[in-house]
């Protein structure tokens, strides 16, 4: 029913992420993230002066029963976590993908604790399997306790800067009074254009896109993984994502931010430290997020073979 929910279309997925955030979290509020999480979205909940809780994650996404635990447990002075930031889909920085199951027991769990879902869901088109059934959104699943965030900077072009956010409408009117407070709106230019495409190609014409998009990243994700068992196996483990752009390996090191703000700047080798997606930031963290979206393959290979080198030195 489209009186029970609206549409917003935002300056990028990230401007509907931080006016989401402004709308419904406050000051001293804990909000729930995955460990780890967008540094972006850590940002975001540190400037409204909320505190990240994380919860921990794997290759199938955040660990329901350990938030469910974690909920039902819940006892202090901060009041009980009413809203969770999520990933479900080629998870920024782990490259997770929420299998179904989880999604229909996050969607349970979020009635059963009253929470407020934020599905932040940029990567949903870069599912890499094209045989593999789309996974459902959590938006799908629980629509009244779910604001999703989309983008077009992963299907189209980063630098347009259209995103939107969908969810129940008094909460998107509450973040539609921000808008216009702050930008008045997204940029009428990018908007036409984003609709003057959608309307050339048509929607057989998008989903056919969409496709070659998918195609081309499952050839990136699957050249990358191939050399990083080459020339890292042995020095760090990892999972291969099945969506997404992004590989989250972990090493043999305590603390990988010194040997990649310093050493790594040196090498030439551009990956982030793992310390950077912590909701508990002054944690060291074993971890480095590489990124297959933008590297031809023959500087994947090199940037590995760097990469390796810093590893066996550091060991």
């Amino acid at each position: 029913d489209t009186r029970d929910w609206s549409l917003l279309v935002t300056t990028g997925s990230q401007d509907a992420l931080a006016k989401t955030l402004a709308a419904v979290v406050d000051a001293g509020d804990a909000v729930l993230v995955e460990n780890p999480t967008y540094s972006g979205a850590l940002a975001a909940l540190r400037g409204v002066g909320a505190t990240p809780v994380g919860v921990d994650a794997d290759a199938d996404g955040i660990d329901v029963d350990q938030l469910d635990a974690l909920l039902t447990a819940w006892r202090g002075d901060v009041a009980k976590p009413r809203v969770l930031y999520t990933i479900p889909t080629g998870q920024n920085p782990s490259g997770a993908t929420l299998s179904a199951a989880r999604r229909h027991a996050l969607a349970a769990l979020a009635d059963k604790h009253d929470l407020l879902v934020v599905e932040d869901d940029p990567y949903y088109h870069l599912q890499l399997d094209a045989d593999a059934t789309p996974l459902p959104s959590l938006w799908s699943l629980a629509p009244a306790r779910v604001v999703r965030l989309d983008s077009f900077s992963k299907v189209l072009s980063s630098g347009v800067r259209i995103g939107f956010a969908s969810g129940p409408t008094p909460l998107i009117e509450r973040i539609t009074l921000d808008q216009q407070a702050s930008a008045l709106h997204a940029s009428g230019v990018s908007q036409a254009l984003v609709l003057a495409w959608l309307q050339h190609v048509g929607d057989d014409g998008f989903d056919e896109h969409v496709r070659a998009v998918r195609a081309l990243y499952a050839r990136r994700c699957s050249h990358f993984v191939e050399l990083a068992r080459k020339h890292i196996g042995g020095l760090a483990t990892f999972d291969a994502p099945v969506a997404g752009m992004f590989l989250w390996m972990k090493t043999l090191i305590d603390d990988t931010a010194p040997l990649i703000t310093q050493k790594g700047v040196d090498a030439r080798v551009l990956l982030v430290p793992g310390a950077a997606f912590s909701p508990d930031d002054a944690r060291p963290s074993p971890y480095v997020r590489a990124a297959f979206s933008t590297a031809t393959f023959d500087e994947m290979d090199v940037g590995l073979q760097r990469f390796a080198a810093l590893l066996r030195d550091a060991s």
